[in-house]
């Protein structure tokens, strides 16, 4: 499968493609990639795929600039991370707390991120995602409903890939 980058390293160089097996199971289900989206995107679905083997526990990684700001496993987040990190009283899903932990690592340094997770994208992280400034999410699969709220973020613009 080729795929149509938006721009080089930077918005103002050529844009690139990408050529992927289709054995890999790759997808771009919305948006267009930059080269430095896709670096991050594969970058981070590799340390979340490693975090869920170590740990058999859901695992999300945020990334920017191909460099880790945080990765984290699902876990119990309290009262008081809760409200450091602005999450509400939701009922998070296992990957949400994963990724809500993984994004609290360093809040500023995430912001419009490449979210990764290691498992099935639900509605919970979802709509935590829709509500954080992210450019980016990478994940094995995506409950139907969860996709077509993230494929209405930024106006279609949120890149959702498969692999």
């Amino acid at each position: 499968m080729d795929i149509a980058l938006k721009y080089g390293c930077n918005p103002h160089q050529t844009p690139a493609g990408v050529t992927v097996p289709d054995e890999a199971g790759f997808a771009v289900l919305s948006g267009r990639p930059g080269y430095i989206n896709f670096l991050d995107a594969l970058g981070a679905w590799q340390l979340v795929r490693e975090l869920k083997a170590a740990t058999g526990k859901p695992g999300a990684a945020s990334f920017k600039h191909v460099s880790p700001a945080g990765a984290a496993v699902a876990g119990p987040l309290s009262d008081t991370y809760r409200a450091s990190q602005f999450l509400g009283d939701a009922d998070y899903s296992p990957v949400a707390t994963a990724y809500a932990r993984a994004r609290g690592g360093d809040r500023m340094c995430s912001f419009g991120d490449v979210a990764a997770v290691s498992d099935v994208v639900d509605m919970s992280l979802a709509r935590l995602l829709f509500d954080e400034v992210s450019d980016l999410i990478i994940a094995p699969s995506y409950e139907p409903e969860a996709l077509e709220l993230l494929k209405t973020k930024r106006d279609g613009a949120y890149m959702v890939l498969r692999i």
